[in-house]
């Protein structure tokens, strides 16, 4: 009867460490598991900051600049007294030169941009409004993007390219679409609280400035009916991931 109690009570105390060796095993993997969650989050939010700083750096000069021309040129139809003579020609080359930079810039960017979010990790841990954001952002610079492409290719044909004006408008409708999309999202965005904002927020890059972060609005800068009223810079938002 003696030994039997023994065994009994040897084999309660191997049960018993044996479930704290699996209830302290499980623990450490919850607790690595939260620590490699928490190391993405924020590895994810850096990446996505330097693929913005790249945007700010290398594709928004290019586009402010092709569009501060296209300024010129509208200043030039409406009070050509002010410009000197041929400089009209050279407004048009520094506009035509600077879309095509701008273009080739941003084709770069969304490819970067497109990988970015295509990875499994992106997919997986970003939180649903990070991922909702930057989907609205891409289509915006991709309307961007395609009206640039197609005002080219006008240029490049002659004026002969065929539903040409169609393919512009339908680029700017959606350019449009998206830009007020995101603008909104971003807005209601900042208000979710959610703790993982804690490591997946991340500063506007040092690279970004307001010098190249506003877009300069260039809808009814040429008085087409005499209605027109003076065109207003856009603030460009900064990348999803300063969510905060």
């Amino acid at each position: 009867m003696g030994k039997f109690r023994v065994k009994k009570i040897k084999l309660q105390n191997s049960r018993s460490k044996k479930f704290l060796k699996i209830f302290f095993a499980s623990v450490g993997l919850i607790f690595l598991i939260s620590l490699f969650y928490i190391y993405k989050l924020h590895a994810l939010a850096v990446n996505g900051n330097e693929i913005f700083a790249y945007r700010c750096t290398n594709v928004n000069p290019p586009l402010i600049s092709y569009k501060n021309s296209f300024l010129v040129i509208a200043g030039m139809l409406s009070n050509p007294e002010n410009y000197e003579p041929g400089s009209g020609k050279t407004a048009f080359e520094n506009y035509i030169s600077g879309m095509r930079n701008y273009v080739e810039e941003e084709n770069k960017w969304l490819d970067m941009q497109k990988t970015y979010m295509d990875s499994w990790d992106f997919q997986l841990i970003e939180p649903w409004y990070i991922k909702q954001a930057g989907e609205y952002q891409w289509k915006m610079y991709e309307g961007y993007r395609d009206d640039a492409t197609y005002m080219l290719e006008l240029v490049d044909s002659g004026g002969l390219a065929e539903d040409i004006d169609a393919k512009i408008a339908e680029a700017r409708e959606r350019r449009d679409k998206y830009e007020q999309m995101y603008y909104d999202f971003f807005d209601q965005a900042v208000e979710i609280r959610d703790w993982r904002k804690i490591f997946s927020t991340v500063p506007i890059p040092e690279a970004c400035n307001e010098e190249n972060l506003t877009i300069p609005n260039t809808s009814g800068s040429i008085d087409w009916e005499g209605q027109s009223e003076e065109p207003t810079p856009i603030p460009e938002l900064v990348d999803p991931d300063t969510v905060s």
